[in-house]
């Protein structure tokens, strides 16, 4: 099986996507309003990696977001800078170093990056990373030292194994088989290191900008769920408490683009459990303080598309856009229940680019195709596009 899509298939992708991107979840553009969205693309490194037909299908789904967060940019930008000369000169983008490994070093190494539109989205002065300090590292390993001693020990022994079965495949003339890594007990810190950039959106001559520190994202993914949840939530905490603290923050409000790996299987139980943990953070470190009313839209029901799935694949909710707002015009969780009833107003989505692919190729969505089918598009959808689709929010420019 090929593992890209062919020149006859790219045409009628193209097509399909030339003529209704639309029907697919893809937002329009409109002068009343902006998008902000994010796309983690895959391995998204050197120009060869990707046709000229990937490219320009990336191109199409980036311009008519005004500001997006970038997730999987390899420490090759050629790629990167591509895309930003693909979208022309109302465009700018921002980037971090690389992140994830040791320099020089294997590794989950990336960057991650921003696109806006300069016409609509205004950088300002703020990049940073979001760090933990040593002292919070330090004291998160002594107060868990027993649960740590033990995941040594349990390392230690894989490792023993490790080297026995490495030397036998040696002698057989095999390859070793892969070293195991350790499995920590608790958060220590972000596998990658998660960057805040400030933006600032206007609207009428005379109205209050929106201004937001962006934090672009990609949480662990890992064997282990529970180190998932342990980067999200400690990514939470961080970005709630930081909220709360209006009077000494760049901007006002924190908006959390990326891709969190949150892997769950109900929407309003992961929903409950986040309101949950921000009322705990109320009572036990805030205190005096109100915990912000995060809201996250992806993990509610879109009032018309239903629950959104953001893995190509269509079982995960991978990528999520977060608001911490201090700002009364933008969209809290109960917003989300008139999500796209009005035109130009406040609306979230996913891009659905299995569903365009499907119809484009065979006249119908992903879910109704044969299973080879199925097997076909989404192995070359991985390697010309990604295996995750772009999340989107629209919001109605300041008045």
């Amino acid at each position: 099986m090929a593992s890209h899509f062919s020149n006859s298939e790219w045409q009628k992708i193209n097509a399909l996507n030339g003529s209704s991107a639309d029907d697919f979840g893809l937002p329009e553009r409109r002068a009343d309003s902006v998008v902000i969205g994010s796309f983690n693309i895959r391995k998204l490194g050197a120009i060869t990696k990707r046709t000229d037909q990937s490219w320009n299908f990336l191109k199409s789904t980036l311009q008519r977001i005004d500001l997006i967060a970038v997730q999987e940019i390899m420490d090759d930008l050629s790629g990167f800078e591509h895309l930003l000369s693909l979208l022309g000169d109302d465009y700018g983008m921002v980037v971090s170093d690389v992140t994830g490994a040791k320099p020089g070093r294997a590794g989950n190494a990336e960057r991650l990056g921003f696109l806006f539109n300069w016409k609509r989205v205004k950088r300002t002065a703020l990049a940073s990373d979001i760090t933990f300090d040593r002292s919070e590292i330090a004291n998160n390993l002594y107060s868990s030292r027993s649960d740590f001693s033990n995941a040594w020990t349990e390392h230690t022994e894989k490792l023993e194994k490790w080297v026995e079965k490495a030397a036998e495949r040696k002698a057989q003339g095999k390859r070793a088989p892969a070293k195991p890594s350790i499995e920590l007990p608790k958060f220590v810190s972000f596998i990658r290191q998660p960057h805040c950039v400030s933006f600032r959106i206007s609207g009428g001559d005379n109205a209050k900008p929106f201004e937001f520190l962006v934090i672009n994202t990609h949480l662990l993914y890992g064997k282990n769920k529970h180190e998932r949840e342990w980067e999200f939530r400690a990514l939470l905490e961080w970005l709630t408490i930081r909220a709360k603290y209006v009077d000494k923050l760049y901007h006002p409000n924190l908006l959390l683009l990326g891709d969190c790996n949150l892997d769950f299987d109900s929407v309003p139980l992961m929903r409950t459990d986040i309101d949950a943990f921000l009322k705990g953070l109320n009572k036990s470190v805030l205190k005096s303080r109100k915990a912000a009313d995060a809201n996250f839209p992806l993990l509610s029901e879109h009032p018309k598309h239903g629950v959104l799935k953001t893995a190509l694949r269509q079982k995960q909710t991978y990528d999520q856009i977060g608001i911490f707002s201090n700002d009364p015009r933008l969209p809290t969780p109960d917003d989300n229940d008139i999500a796209g009833s009005t035109e130009g107003g406040y609306d979230y989505g996913v891009f659905n680019i299995a569903n365009l692919i499907a119809n484009a190729l065979h006249g119908k969505n992903i879910d109704q195709v044969t299973p080879s089918q199925m097997k076909a598009i989404y192995k070359k959808a991985e390697f010309d596009i990604s295996d995750h689709m772009p999340i989107w929010m629209r919001l109605k420019l300041p008045e």
